[in-house]
């Protein structure tokens, strides 16, 4: 099969890796997003996936349009002659585009869909506390993640992985996947299942306010939330005036005080407990505005934190 590639995110590497290693199918081609200022000096960087394809298959044609209605775009997808098309966290596309191929166009989605439709499901599964998620292969139609289902796998969730710790694990299984689907398309035995419409939530880009801890919540809500902001927006909170990011937590089922209450906060053991609205937060790493990340051991030794006091009076996000 000829196989065109769309994506972006460092989470589609995985399926593009796998549709290279093919020995049945050809890569064609790859659409990705254009070259972005980023980083410390403001350069233009490629995407993660142009940048694995520019290494790994130099040989590869890559477009990168500008918008995904142009008709130039098209023509140079209609080129390539592509069987079937892949996607992993990439744009919306119209259905000039998803249409083309002979097979249609399948989308790797990391959730039990038709739960956590929309381009933050990692982020709302760990959120919303979920013991369970999956990926899911689906054939694309005009409604955002809404088409007939073709693969789904299911995975039990750890409590203490975040939302980059849980794309690493998942990635690889939508590269598995998505092999497996395009066999089943070209034997004619894989036919999509449509989605419960009754069963759909959505999982929406996030904000920064989205990483604000409010410690009237129960402790175990807060350590979900910080799990599913981490690494973007972050879990942060307020300390003396200063924002205060919180990179790793652990739920305690103990009495403690008022919400935002420092009720442990020990250099020697390298302890720094929050009360919550029930339990309490163990916080284990931390950065302080204007200091670099560090253990919560390191951070005691180096800044004055006494019992007693509140953490998160201000709600203004930074």
């Amino acid at each position: 099969m000829r196989v065109v590639f769309l994506g972006t995110d460092r989470f589609g590497i995985p399926t593009l890796e796998s549709i290279l290693g093919s020995d049945v199918h050809e890569l064609v081609g790859v659409a990705t997003g254009p070259d972005k200022l980023a980083g410390r000096g403001r350069k233009m960087q490629p995407t993660p996936v142009r940048k694995y394809v520019r290494e790994n298959s130099p040989s590869t044609p890559i477009l990168m349009p500008e918008r995904l209605k142009d008709p130039t775009f098209h023509e140079q997808l209609r080129a390539l002659k592509p069987d079937v098309a892949v996607v992993v966290a990439f744009k919306i596309l119209p259905p000039e585009v998803f249409g083309l191929p002979k097979y249609g166009t399948l989308n790797v989605h990391p959730s039990l869909l038709p739960k956590y439709r929309g381009p933050a499901p990692l982020n709302w599964t760990l959120i919303n506390g979920d013991t369970e998620t999956g990926v899911s292969v689906i054939r694309i139609t005009e409604q955002v993640d809404a088409g007939g289902v073709l693969l789904q796998t299911h995975h039990t969730l750890d409590l203490y992985e975040t939302s980059r710790d849980l794309a690493v694990r998942l990635a690889p299984i939508g590269g598995e996947m998505i092999l497996e689907a395009i066999a089943g398309l070209e034997k004619g035995g894989l036919a999509p299942i449509p989605q419960d419409e009754a069963s759909v939530t959505k999982a929406p880009k996030l904000s920064k306010e989205d990483g604000l801890l409010d410690w009237s919540h129960p402790a175990l809500t807060l350590h979900n939330r910080a799990r599913g902001v981490t690494p973007w927006p972050g879990a942060y909170t307020t300390l003396h005036d200063k924002q205060l990011k919180i990179f790793s937590t652990s739920p305690l089922d103990q009495a403690s005080g008022n919400p935002g209450t420092i009720v442990e906060a020990d250099d020697k053991t390298g302890r720094l407990v929050i009360a919550c609205g029930e339990g309490a937060l163990k916080i284990n790493e931390v950065q302080l505005q204007g200091k670099k990340r560090m253990r919560v051991s390191d951070f005691l030794r180096g800044y004055k934190i006494s019992v007693g006091e509140r953490v998160g009076t201000s709600y203004e996000p930074f």
